[in-house]
């Protein structure tokens, strides 16, 4: 059972979380709260931890983290059912949720915005974001974020044709694919979503 200054601390800490995507600081809690001593707001914040309202996260300047079921709740959109790019249909409603906090929470995954039209049969435009999960290996059929030459950056398919070369694949007809020495490139990632903005 929470204290009503421990509550006013956890929803602080939850509003905080939800607005700006980080943990708000000792000295944040202490004013949003109305109080002076971060001591105090400490005091707080070790108490709802002991309650397993939120979580310590080490090595973190914000280390505190709301409950995961309390964010995931947020990053969850309805789906009203399917749309084709083509001939008018019904419009027909299910109760599917696309779930998108592996996505957004996951400490493995970045973001990246596109240039360059090398991707555009994959369905990736210039001015997309697109997110990124961390991976130092290929996978194959998957879009890779792969650095060349530690200078770099660039989005393709990667494909082995021996252990000493890697061919670079883009999605754009118009373009070639490129040979390079295994030693010349690294994968960063692995593209696991897309946003554009409209």
């Amino acid at each position: 059972m929470l204290t009503r200054k421990e509550q006013q601390t956890y929803d602080f800490i939850t509003r905080y979380y939800e607005k700006y995507g980080e943990s708000p600081l000792l000295r944040q809690i202490a004013e949003g709260i109305g109080i002076k001593s971060k001591g105090v707001a400490h005091r707080y914040v070790e108490a709802l931890i002991r309650d397993k309202k939120i979580k310590k996260l080490p090595y973190k300047h914000r280390g505190n983290i709301i409950d995961q079921k309390r964010i995931s709740s947020s990053l969850k959109i309805k789906s009203f059912g399917k749309i084709v790019a083509g001939s008018p249909i019904d419009a027909i409603s299910d109760k599917d949720i696309i779930e998108l906090d592996h996505i957004f929470s996951n400490e493995k995954c970045f973001a990246l915005k596109v240039q360059g039209n090398s991707m555009i049969e994959a369905g990736i435009n210039d001015g997309d974001w697109v997110i990124v999960e961390k991976q130092n290996k290929p996978i194959a059929s998957k879009i890779m974020v792969i650095l060349i030459d530690n200078q770099e950056v660039t989005l393709k398919y990667i494909k082995q044709v021996n252990s000493e070369t890697v061919k670079l694949i883009p999605a754009n007809k118009d373009l070639s694919s490129k040979s390079y020495d295994t030693s010349r490139v690294s994968v960063q990632g692995v593209i696991v979503g897309q946003i554009r903005v409209y």
